[in-house]
């Protein structure tokens, strides 16, 4: 229970690193200290859905990775493949460890064909839509490693959210005159609520 707490807290833990990356993406001011509060409240509710499930770390990383590439996608427009690719390389990492501890090893290959699938699939709509940029589909695919790793089921559900949070969006956006019909959305934000809300379902 005393790593339940400690993966709970993980999200404040990470507050220096968090604020590092927010002002060097969206500036000085309180952008920073939102984004360890939503980080700290994420890995909070996490461990709740989650405790005691191997998998516990790996989702609290998804939400550590998670907060910050969407406040950047945000603010400038941009998925740094850096992020993304410490999201996917931690998520490998832990749920190889969870697939080790709890002797998953099918739930680890589900959840790299996941990952692999959806990186095909939407590369693919990638090249046919120019407004969906190369940063969309490594998070894309970065994320369903955790979503696979549920299950199939799974992976349909969250990209199902994203489309809808992404759709609606956008559409407030041009009803209010904040972004023209051609203009770029930032899907960061729909991604990562739209994987959390998939993974907090029952």
């Amino acid at each position: 229970m005393h790593w339940d707490v400690i993966w709970a807290l993980s999200g404040l833990a990470s507050g220096p690193l968090l604020v590092a990356v927010g002002r060097d993406a969206v500036g000085s001011g309180a952008a920073p200290v939102v984004m360890t509060s939503i980080c700290t409240g994420l890995t909070g509710v996490m461990t709740i859905r989650f405790s005691g499930e191997p998998h516990l770390p790996a989702v609290c990383w998804l939400a550590i990775t998670g907060v910050p590439l969407a406040a950047i996608d945000l603010a400038c427009l941009r998925l740094p493949r850096a992020l993304t690719g410490g999201m996917a390389l931690g998520g490998v990492l832990l749920l190889g460890q969870a697939a080790l501890l709890d002797g998953d090893l099918p739930a680890l290959g589900r959840s790299v064909a996941a990952a692999g699938g959806v990186f095909v699939v939407m590369l693919g709509f990638a090249l046919v839509a120019p407004s969906f940029g190369a940063g969309d589909v490594r998070l894309l695919a970065a994320v369903s490693l955790f979503l696979g790793w549920v299950g199939w089921h799974k992976v349909g559900v969250g990209l199902l959210l994203t489309l809808l949070l992404a759709s609606v969006t956008a559409g407030l956006l041009v009803v209010f005159r904040r972004l023209g019909v051609h203009d770029p959305v930032a899907l960061g934000p729909s991604v990562l609520g739209g994987v959390c809300v998939a993974l907090l379902l029952p």
